[in-house]
């Protein structure tokens, strides 16, 4: 990563800049934010850059299908004054509604670096993404004023770091006419950034820019310029997913030909749609199901792409959190030493489980039941049960899948102790969604049990099984988490705790195929392994990522897929990319419904 990038993507106070001109930085704000009138400037991070700040929700207005504007960001739906905003019921509601979506943190990072090709890894200063669902492609994401700043002096820095190369992504061979050498520019670059053809206006206006910037400086800084609000612009930031705006009889519309290019390359890539799929949108091809599944087979799943999979399934689990779970060193003190590793193994495992190269048809049996992982003798300091296979995995026959992994264990723990809560938590939400109610949705004030030396971890949270208003929900919460408490805070398996043996046997008791008794956490994952409704909950789990929605407005859509879900062969429903393909063969990838 270029180390200049790594310091200002974690803020540059704003006045440093280093391009002189005010009238420089009024255009570049123009452009930034899609402003036609009252003008949110980019050297005013405070106010600029949020759509809710001009009432809400933000509509980049006629940025839909082939040829939309991409510019004017008008402010309709919420508002930062407080209170509920009602949204109108859908016209359609076996759809999703219409949207524009900024691009997470990963995707603006990644777009980036394909379009200056450089490895920029500019978004790592950001504040975290918002989350849907534990998902961070969520149409909840907002550029606020924190964001903007950050942005702002991104793209600054970027300019500069590629001082040296502006001739070579800019070449301009006829010095004498610099002005048409620009423009040829700015139609190849600002086109990729924006992922479809510029229209009049953002040609005129990017042109504008390119001439305040090498009005004293010449034609490089006037390139920096235009590049540097590229960067900030909505048509770079936002995704649309509003077609052309006229409405069927059936209150959906259809999504423009390069909106699909978008929505697939960044479901499939994690990044900006390259060549090839912009070419198949312009001629037409994605506008059908045959045509988008073919376009998700070619990118999906290469080796190159693999990451963008490896992330969804992470983000499933709650495994990307390994990264930012902290413990108490003075109880596990191994652990600083070994949280790298630990990460370094989620990512991994989930690799090559994931990669075709392997063959693993089942990914989700895969996933949960696998007597194996990946990783070094480094792994097997925290697994002291391993095996070298020597070929880079570790046979781990007593630590069933991904769920007896250190990732998974250490993240679904306090900072000092084990909790079967967190643990039975993330099995029924997110392995069967099951809805379990969070406590303060039920106006119960939640008290951790006190530390007991006499008494081990699983024994203290007993007492929510004793208490009425609780005992609904953790019969069912601790019958999964229970079966883990052979494994402690950090990961480590362990058959005592303060001198008193663990006990990990458990019962469950959901009136489903997983009813019965299990002796510890292994059986378990190897019965959710192939459990039927794990494996239409990891239907629904993909669902939800790939559309950015899991919300109640979303649910008579979600249906409609799981139909399609469930038409499946048996072999497929675990497969992610059978899913992935049923979701962008569904009209629902393709319309959207607007709100009466």
């Amino acid at each position: 990563m270029n180390s200049k990038l790594g310091k200002v993507a974690r803020g540059t106070p704003s006045g440093q800049r280093r391009t002189p001109h005010g009238t420089v930085l009024a255009l570049s704000g123009l452009l930034a934010f899609g402003c036609n009138a009252g003008v949110l400037t980019a050297n005013d991070p405070e106010s600029a850059g949020d759509p809710s700040n001009q009432g809400g929700a933000g509509n980049l207005s006629g940025t839909g299908g082939a040829g939309g504007t991409g510019g004017s960001t008008s402010g309709v739906g919420g508002s930062n004054t407080g209170g509920a905003v009602e949204v109108p019921p859908l016209a359609n509601p076996d759809f999703l509604p219409t949207r524009i979506r900024r691009l997470s943190n990963t995707e603006y990072s990644n777009s980036v670096a394909e379009l200056l090709g450089e490895d920029f890894d500019v978004a790592e200063g950001f504040a975290p993404d918002a989350r849907q669902g534990g998902f961070t492609v969520n149409d909840a994401q907002r550029v606020d004023p924190v964001l903007a700043k950050q942005l702002y002096a991104v793209s600054d820095t970027v300019s500069e770091a590629i001082q040296g190369r502006l001739t070579e992504l800019a070449p301009c061979d006829t010095p004498n006419d610099e002005l048409a050498c620009a423009a040829a520019f700015i139609e190849r670059f600002a086109g990729q950034a924006y992922r479809r053809p510029l229209n009049d206006e953002e040609r005129t206006g990017l042109l504008a820019v390119y001439e305040v910037g090498a009005a004293d400086e010449g034609y490089a800084a006037g390139i920096a310029l235009v590049i540097r609000t590229v960067l900030q612009s909505a048509g770079f930031l936002y995704v649309t997913e509003l077609g052309n705006g006229v409405a069927a009889d059936d209150g959906t519309v259809t999504l423009g030909p390069y909106e699909l290019a978008s929505a697939l390359s960044y479901l499939a890539t994690g990044a900006a749609p390259d060549a090839a799929l912009l070419a198949d949108a312009e001629a037409g091809l994605l506008n059908t199901p045959e045509g988008r599944v073919a376009a998700l087979q070619r990118m999906a799943g290469t080796p190159e792409n693999l990451d963008r999979m490896v992330q969804l399934v992470r983000e499933w689990l709650e495994l990307d959190q390994i990264e930012s779970t902290a413990k108490d060193t003075n109880i596990y003190p191994a652990y600083p030493g070994l949280q790298a590793v630990i990460a370094a193994e989620s990512y991994a495992f989930v690799r090559a489980v994931l990669d075709p190269a392997n063959g693993y048809a089942d990914h989700v049996t895969t996933l949960l039941s696998a007597d194996w992982t990946v990783g070094d003798q480094n792994l097997a300091q925290l697994y002291t049960n391993a095996t070298d296979l020597g070929d880079g995995r570790l046979s781990l026959p007593a630590r069933r899948g991904v769920l007896n992994q250190g990732a998974f264990l250490a993240v679904q723990a306090h900072a000092h102790e084990s909790t079967p809560v967190l643990r039975g938590v993330v099995i029924t939400r997110r392995l069967l969604c099951m809805n379990i109610p969070a406590p303060n949705s039920l106006n119960i004030d939640v008290v951790p049990p006190v530390p007991d030396p006499t008494q081990t971890t699983r024994q203290r949270f007993e007492v929510h099984t004793t208490d009425d208003a609780c005992a609904s929900c953790h019969k069912v919460i601790d019958g999964f988490g229970n079966a883990f408490e052979q494994f402690d805070g950090m990961g480590q398996h362990r058959t005592t705790e303060n001198n008193l043996p663990v006990d990990p046997t458990t019962t469950v008791t959901i009136s489903t195929a997983l009813d019965g008794y299990y002796e510890n956490s292994n059986t378990l994952a190897e019965a959710l392994a192939t459990d039927p409704g794990v494996r239409e909950c990891f239907a629904r789990q993909v669902f939800r990522s790939v559309m950015g929605r899991s919300d109640a407005q979303a649910a008579d859509a979600e249906e409609v897929f799981i139909t399609a879900y469930r038409s499946l062969p048996m072999v497929s429903q675990g497969n992610l990319f059978t899913l992935l393909e049923t979701v962008v063969a569904n009209p629902l990838f393709a319309q959207r419904s607007v709100y009466e």
